[in-house]
């Protein structure tokens, strides 16, 4: 029996083109900072791979800082954020998140509130609206951050990015925007979207694990949180992966390229997918439905049955899924998230993320509907 990959949200394969820009580094090995030749080529292959990602994202290459992934992206920051605050006087930094947050988001500011930070939860409804303070209200509050993701990882659903960096651009507060999910998925055109801070992960792209960027936008001021040298402007000290920057920027490249017809590939085999399984499988809730969706994922809500039942017997048939983020793998509890946008009533649905990506086909879609509900039907009956 052929296995079927549908975790691509939490990883998916390098792309061939990506591990082939990353093997013209193999002689290539001099350290970055180093003055001799050895070092001068790796400078030459880290600021390459530096602007392209800057022209991909339409921003400044001096904007964009090299990191090690999509976590230490978000923590460097809001905790970033949250030091130079305090470094100018301000003792309790005030903060905004909407409540669909990834983990590291609402753990960075879980950690900034221990220190002092008053954080604020954004009401939304489950269209993805938020119910955003005033302008006023943010300008008299001393407002320091507003974090909203672009695109939700468990749901797909897309949150109202423009909207907010127009208000936050308004009112003189710093926007961070966790894109992980949204690049290569939607647009991220930074010179019509401005955002003071972004974060990216190498490994949702096609790209490298442990590779990531955070954007700073010019005039916005961070902290750093790792001491040791003055690597990427002294925001993110450590001797740079030049390897894994070159691979993230042509990951990052390729999915600007072919976004438009992936997504509109990604697209027809999400609907596919849905489908198939709501004519077989009557009762299953699609999350995020309601609202405007990313292309690659589709959340489902299965009742009568378990919240943690679903992955382990799925993968006994071969095929990969989650229940969600895969920071929340192996928790029984129930998603922030899905309680946020549904309330009690995502108690009683077992949660199952299907995520496609640049590899998936129609026949995997097929497959896919073939076998899920036949398991799902013996587990209702059991």
């Amino acid at each position: 029996m052929d296995s079927i990959y549908m975790d691509h949200a939490a990883a998916t394969p390098i792309r061939p083109e990506v591990s082939a820009a990353m093997a013209t580094l193999a002689d290539r090995f001099g350290n970055p900072s180093s003055v001799h030749r050895w070092g001068r080529e790796a400078r030459v292959a880290l600021e390459d791979a530096r602007e392209r990602t800057a022209a991909s994202l339409r921003t400044g290459p001096r904007q964009v800082h090299f990191v090690r992934g999509g976590t230490e992206s978000i923590n460097l920051a809001i905790l970033g954020r949250v030091d130079w605050a305090r470094s100018q006087g301000q003792g309790s930094p005030h903060l905004f998140r909407s409540p669909l947050e990834h983990p590291a988001v609402r753990e960075a500011m879980e950690t900034a509130a221990l220190m002092g930070s008053v954080v604020e939860v954004i009401p939304i409804s489950p269209e993805g609206e938020l119910a955003l303070p005033g302008e006023e209200e943010l300008r008299a509050g001393g407002a320091q951050l507003v974090s909203v993701q672009w695109v939700n990882q468990e749901t797909g659903l897309v949150l109202p990015v423009p909207e907010v960096a127009e208000l936050c651009g308004k009112a003189g507060v710093p926007l961070h925007v966790d894109a992980v999910q949204a690049a290569g998925k939607i647009p991220l055109e930074l010179d019509r979207t401005p955002v003071a801070l972004l974060s990216l992960s190498g490994h949702k792209l096609g790209g490298p694990r442990s590779t990531g960027v955070l954007v700073i936008a010019e005039g916005t001021e961070i902290h750093a949180r790792l001491f040791g040298g003055g690597q990427e402007q002294d925001i993110r000290p450590g001797t740079e992966d030049v390897a894994g920057a070159v691979g993230f920027a042509r990951a990052l490249e390729l999915s600007v390229l072919c976004l438009e017809e992936e997504a509109t590939r990604l697209t027809a085999l999400r609907r596919r997918l849905e489908t198939g399984l709501r004519s077989r499988l009557p009762g299953l809730r699609i999350h995020g439905a309601e609202g405007a969706r990313a292309p690659h994922i589709l959340s489902l809500g299965v009742p009568g049955l378990p919240r943690d039942v679903l992955p382990g017997a799925l993968d006994l048939a071969g095929i990969g899924v989650s229940v969600g983020s895969a920071c929340r793998s192996g928790t029984v509890a129930l998603s922030p998230t899905l309680e946020a946008l549904y309330g009690s009533d995502a108690e009683h649905v077992a949660p199952l993320r299907l995520s496609l990506g640049w590899p998936t086909t129609e026949w995997e879609v097929d497959e896919t509907v073939r076998r899920i509900p036949p398991i799902i039907e013996r587990m209702w009956k059991a």
